[in-house]
C-alpha cells in the first residue's frame, strides 16, 4: 500500500512537473535508478530518500503521499470557525442564524459540532465577533 501511494505520488510529481526521471532524482539529489525503482515499485526507499524527495518538490509526507481528493475530504475534519451570521427581521424582531463556513447554509441552532448540510466540522471561539449578514445581502 505504501509503495503504491508513493509510486503514484512520484509518478504524479513528473507529470505535473514535466520532469524526466532523471531530472527529478536530480532535485531531490539521489540516483536516477533509484527514483525509477521507486516509480515502478521496484525499490522500497529508505526514509531518508523519502525525506530528499520531500525536500526536493517542498512538500510535506502528507502532501506527498495522501491524494488530493482524500485531503480534501480530510479537510471536514478540521474545525473552521464560524465568523458570519445571517439577520432575518420577523415581526417580533431579529432573528440571528449562523452560516456555515463551507457551504454558506445557515444553521437552526449555534454551538452544534459539525454542519447538518455539508459535514465540515465548526469551532465557536470567535463567535462572538462574527459578522453579520442582513437578510437583503448587506
Amino acid at each position: 500500500m505504501f509503495s503504491d501511494a508513493l509510486s503514484a505520488a512520484v509518478l504524479r510529481l513528473c507529470k505535473t512537473h514535466r520532469l524526466s526521471y532523471e531530472s527529478a532524482a536530480l532535485r531531490c539529489g539521489i540516483s536516477p535508478s533509484h527514483y525509477a525503482s521507486v516509480a515502478r515499485k521496484s525499490a522500497a526507499p529508505s526514509i531518508l530518500v523519502l525525506e530528499k524527495i520531500c525536500t526536493g518538490f517542498q512538500l510535506t509526507p502528507n502532501d506527498l503521499l495522501v491524494q488530493p481528493t482524500i485531503r480534501q475530504e480530510l479537510c471536514f475534519r478540521l474545525p473552521m470557525p464560524v465568523t458570519h451570521v445571517r439577520r432575518l427581521q420577523y415581526r417580533s424582531g431579529f432573528t440571528s442564524y449562523p452560516i456555515c463556513p463551507r457551504c454558506k447554509a445557515t444553521f437552526e441552532r449555534e454551538y452544534q459540532r459539525y454542519c447538518d448540510r455539508c459535514g465540515q466540522r465548526l469551532h465557536w471561539q470567535e463567535f462572538s465577533k462574527a459578522n453579520i449578514i442582513l437578510a437583503d445581502g448587506k
